[in-house]
C-alpha cells in the first residue's frame, strides 16, 4: 500500500513538475482518479489511488415497512402477512385451490377457424361453371330429353332407338359423368368430415377432393367397360343402344338432383342425417329405375328375372361395394404417405 501511495506522490510531483502552469484538481470520480494514471498502470495502483480520493459509503436499509412484497429485503412491518401484495389474487383463501398441482392443457389439432366448402372459392367457382355448362347442354338435347323421358317406361321403335342415338353423343356424356364425380366428392368430402375427423384434420382438403373425385371417375369407368363387355356379347346391337341411351339418362338426372343436394349442404348446412338419406334416396331411385330398364330390355322373357338379379350382382353390386371400400382405405392411406 505505502508503495502504492509513492507512487501516486512520485507521479503528481512529477506532472506538477512537467506543467507547473497547470492548477491540480482533485478528482471528482474513480474515472477522472484512474486517469491520472499512465495506461500501464498495475491494477493495485489504480485500487490505491481510487481508495486515496474516495471513501466507500454504506448505505443503512430502508426502516420503512415493504407494503409492495417485492423479493428482497424485507420492511420490519410486523403485519406484513396482512398487506396485499401480488402473492395474492381473488381465489387465495378458497379452499379448493391447489398451487401446487402442475396441471398441462393439450391442444387439439385444427385452425383457428375451420375450413368450410362455402367459403373455398375455388369450389364455388367450380360449381358455378358446372351449372352453367350442364344448362347449356340440356337446352342443346331438350328435345331429346323429353323423348327420352315420355318413352321411358316402355320400348321405343327402332327408328326412335336410331334418332336418339345419333343426337346423344358421349361428347356431352363425359361432361355430365365428370359433374356427378364432382358432385359425389364434395358429398363424400362432407362425409369425411363428420365421420373420419383424423383424416380430415390431417390432410389438405384439396388432396381429399382430388382422390375421391379419382376414385369416382374410375368406378365409372370400371362400369362402362364391364357394361359394355357383358352386353356385347350377349345382346343384340338395337337392345344395346337403348340400354346405352337409359343408362346415360339415369346418370343425367342422379347428376341434376346431386346438384341441389349439394348445393343444401354446402350453402345451407343441411345436416349430416338428412344429407346421407337423401343421397342414398337418389342412388336407390337411379337403381330402380336401371333394373326396370334393363329387365324391360334384356330380361322381358319368362323367368328372366333369375339373369337379372345375376346381372345387377355382378355389374352393379360388386362394383357399389368395390367403389365404398376403395374411399375409406385410401382416404385412411393418406395419413400414412402423405
Amino acid at each position: 500500500m505505502q508503495q502504492a501511495d509513492s507512487t501516486v506522490y512520485h507521479f503528481e510531483e512529477d506532472a506538477a513538475a512537467s506543467a507547473p502552469q497547470h492548477v491540480f484538481h482533485r478528482p471528482a470520480t474513480p474515472y477522472q482518479a484512474i486517469r491520472l494514471l499512465p495506461r500501464n498502470a498495475s491494477e493495485s495502483a489504480k485500487d490505491s489511488i481510487v481508495q486515496r480520493y474516495f471513501e466507500p459509503v454504506i448505505l443503512q436499509p430502508s426502516a420503512r415497512p415493504d407494503t409492495l412484497g417485492l423479493p428482497g429485503l424485507k420492511g420490519s412491518h410486523s403485519d406484513w402477512k396482512d398487506v396485499p401484495s401480488y402473492r395474492d389474487n381473488f381465489f387465495t383463501d378458497n379452499p379448493y385451490l391447489h398451487p401446487e398441482l402442475k396441471v398441462t392443457l393439450t391442444g387439439v389439432p385444427g385452425d383457428p377457424v375451420p375450413y368450410r366448402l362455402s367459403d373455398d372459392v375455388f369450389i364455388t367457382s367450380t360449381l358455378l361453371v358446372s351449372f352453367f355448362v350442364a344448362i347449356f347442354i340440356i337446352a342443346r338435347s331438350l328435345h331429346v330429353m323429353l323423348l327420352q323421358l315420355k318413352n321411358f317406361f316402355y320400348n321405343r321403335d327402332r327408328k326412335e332407338v336410331i334418332m336418339l342415338k345419333s343426337d346423344s353423343e358421349m361428347k356431352n356424356q363425359a361432361f355430365v359423368v365428370l359433374l356427378a364425380c364432382f358432385l359425389m366428392s364434395i358429398l363424400f368430402f362432407s362425409y369425411t368430415e363428420v365421420r373420419m375427423p383424423s383424416v380430415f384434420n390431417q390432410v389438405s382438403p384439396y388432396k381429399l377432393l382430388l382422390l375421391d373425385m379419382g376414385i369416382f371417375i374410375s368406378y365409372f369407368v370400371l362400369k362402362y367397360i364391364l357394361y359394355g363387355i357383358v352386353n356385347w356379347t350377349y345382346f343384340a346391337p338395337a337392345k344395346r343402344s337403348a340400354w346405352i341411351n337409359a343408362f346415360n339418362l339415369v346418370i343425367l338426372v342422379k347428376a341434376l338432383l346431386l346438384f341441389v343436394l349439394t348445393l343444401l349442404v354446402v350453402y345451407f348446412d343441411l345436416s349430416h342425417e338428412a344429407a346421407v338419406w337423401a343421397f342414398l334416396s337418389i342412388f336407390a331411385l337411379g337403381e330402380i329405375l336401371m333394373i326396370f330398364k334393363t329387365k324391360q330390355i334384356f330380361f322381358s322373357y319368362r323367368f328372366g328375372w333369375l339373369h337379372l338379379i345375376l346381372y345387377f350382382c355382378t355389374l352393379e353390386t360388386t362394383p357399389l361395394l368395390l367403389l365404398w371400400g376403395a374411399l375409406i382405405n385410401f382416404n385412411e392411406l393418406m395419413i400414412v404417405y402423405i
